[in-house]
């Protein structure tokens, strides 16, 4: 597939089969996640691989807790759409094949004086690979952040030590909806040339 197709095409997948992934797939993810650049080379990505079914039930009860979050009304039709979607992908959560836990280590220039901008700066372009390796292989998967509420509990869950951060939550199967073009803004609202505000 052309990199700018899979780019263009590259929609949210919340709803998913519950047929399993591969494990070589899966590792194809985090190949293609380990291809991204990070801070100083440091690469202190580390990548959790989650398909036990009980792990997660764990994980939907925790996503079933903050169902009120995403029940207010929705301020348009395309928000309405994808707040049905995440609707849907936290009452199945229990069914999603596999679920990658994206980590990293705050320890840029080094661990005792951190830089934090950098884990993000590091492990969000990982995300990305990701995302573009699944829609690549024709899976579904969506960047989520719902471990943010609950972080310390999933953290202990998994073992994830204390000073390592889990930067996103993809849920990862063969997709029930269909890839199509993204709604995004034309670039013309966000382009600048030169400086803020420049035409060319």
């Amino acid at each position: 597939m052309d990199l700018f197709e899979a780019m263009d095409t590259n929609r949210a997948m919340r709803r998913l089969k519950p047929d399993p992934v591969p494990r070589e797939l899966l590792e194809k993810l985090v190949h293609a996640a380990t291809r991204a650049p990070s801070a100083g080379n440091t690469q202190h990505w580390s990548f959790v691989v989650v398909t036990n079914r009980e792990d997660m039930r764990f994980l939907a009860d925790i996503l079933q807790r903050r169902m009120g979050q995403f029940s207010r009304e929705a301020e348009s039709d395309a928000q309405e759409r994808m707040m049905r979607a995440v609707r849907y992908l936290i009452t199945h959560f229990h069914e999603t094949p596999a679920v990658i836990f994206c980590c990293i280590r705050n320890a840029y220039p080094n661990a005792e004086r951190p830089i934090r901008a950098t884990m993000w700066s590091t492990i969000f372009p990982a995300t990305q690979n990701l995302l573009l390796a699944a829609r690549g292989l024709g899976l579904g998967a969506a960047m989520t952040t719902f471990q943010a509420g609950a972080e310390d509990e999933i953290k202990a869950h998994f073992g994830i030590p204390d000073d390592v951060y889990i930067g996103s939550t993809i849920p990862v199967g063969w997709p029930l909806g269909r890839f199509g073009p993204l709604g995004r803004k034309p670039i013309d609202e966000v382009l600048h040339w030169e400086r803020w505000g420049g035409d060319a």
